[in-house]
């Protein structure tokens, strides 16, 4: 392998991806729409990681050609997991993608485009050919790339979901602050895969690797748009799933804030130095700088904390506020499972988990239902 940055973020965009679809998957209360955002995850992580991540780092054409049919049957899989996790939302405009039905026939359409694909291989992948921005890329048939347009094509399909289940989720609940959160997340990823995978390539400019900078254009736009789309649709879910993520959040951020100040400060140094004298003595007084800011590492701590304060001013570990938190998990949970406004023995274990799981009243569980049921007749009636 040799190292290239424009690798750099597909591979994050896997890492990150893979990561929290396990997170998801291990502090959700096991519903659908939990299961099927984790494969969302996974075959996203899968298709950037490979297609824009490991394919440029490594030196061998033949791993190349493999790691971009990788990157091709993830693409094929694609829309139908978008259509399948998008199908959880509470809005009528996915009503068909809701029913049981509906994931075979999706999943039977993405085992004949697999199937397509794998009978018909020349046609989705071209020669493996040098590329400027790395060793190797793959020179995209237009089956490839009309691949690529599909998943934009559909993305406008989850953002006008997103944006309707958003306005239909009552005021002040639950449900309306995840698919405000939905519709954020979505409307970022939707907007970019949208303009990098159906408008530019293949239509406004050439698809990668063509040799001009629209190349880097495409390429980065779409991992960079996958990397915020995990991190806000993740923290939108996760934020109901688990009741103390602002704290850890919080806790993340000062940390962070702290670990900046040092690195800041390091590179200043090292870079002055090293644009006067050497880069050897740079690194040196850049690593003795560091060392000697630990002396003043109160302040910078009482810096980060104010920074912290100031982004996040209501999160605070007090005991109200983690009880308020749990209602609020639990809350979630059964407005997610009470979509269909039946909650069947399986999903009543699930809940019942989930309350001993927080520590929750079985009288406080109960109060939280009854005020979710009564919020659906008031929508309903209205």
């Amino acid at each position: 392998m040799t190292f290239h940055a424009i690798a750099v973020p597909g591979v994050l965009a896997l890492a990150l991806a893979w990561g929290l679809a396990a997170v998801v998957l291990s502090t959700g209360p096991g519903a659908r729409r939990d299961r099927l955002l984790a494969l969302l995850l996974v075959v996203e992580g899968i298709a950037w990681g490979t297609g824009s991540g490991f394919l440029y780092l490594t030196t061998s054409a033949t791993v190349a050609w493999y790691l971009q049919a990788i990157f091709i049957t993830s693409m094929l899989a694609l829309p139908c997991c978008y259509l399948a996790f998008v199908g959880t939302l509470s809005t009528p405009l996915v009503t068909p993608l809701r029913s049981r039905a509906a994931l075979v026939v999706l999943a039977g359409l993405a085992a004949g485009a697999e199937a397509w694909w794998f009978t018909h291989r020349d046609q989705f992948i071209g020669g493996i050919v040098p590329a400027w921005y790395a060793t190797w890329d793959a020179d995209l048939p237009p089956a490839a790339v009309w691949a690529m347009n599909a998943v934009g094509a559909i993305s406008i399909v989850s953002l006008l979901a997103t944006l309707s289940a958003w306005r239909r989720a009552a005021p002040g609940s639950a449900a309306r602050r995840q698919a405000r959160a939905f519709a954020i997340a979505f409307g970022v990823h939707d907007v970019g895969m949208f303009v990098f995978t159906f408008l530019l390539p293949g239509n406004l400019v050439p698809p990668p690797p063509s040799g001009s900078a629209s190349d880097l254009v495409i390429i980065i736009g779409a991992d960079v748009t996958t990397l915020v789309f995990v991190l806000l649709v993740s923290y939108g879910i996760l934020k109901l799933q688990l009741f103390d993520i602002d704290l850890r959040l919080k806790r993340g951020i000062r940390g962070g804030a702290v670990a900046a100040v040092f690195v800041a400060a390091f590179l200043i140094v090292e870079q002055f130095v090293q644009n006067y004298f050497s880069a050897q003595f740079g690194t040196l007084l850049g690593a003795v700088t560091a060392g000697l800011m630990l002396f003043g590492l109160g302040p910078i701590r009482r810096f980060a904390e104010s920074l912290v304060n100031g982004a996040m001013p209501n999160v605070a570990p007090t005991t109200d506020y983690l009880a308020f938190r749990k209602l609020e998990v639990y809350r979630s949970a059964f407005e997610s499972l009470y979509a269909d406004e039946v909650i069947s023995d399986k999903e009543r274990a699930m809940l019942d988990r989930l309350r001993i799981k927080l520590a929750i009243l079985p009288g406080d569980a109960i109060a939280v239902e009854r005020d979710v049921r009564g919020e659906r007749v008031a929508a309903v009636a209205a």
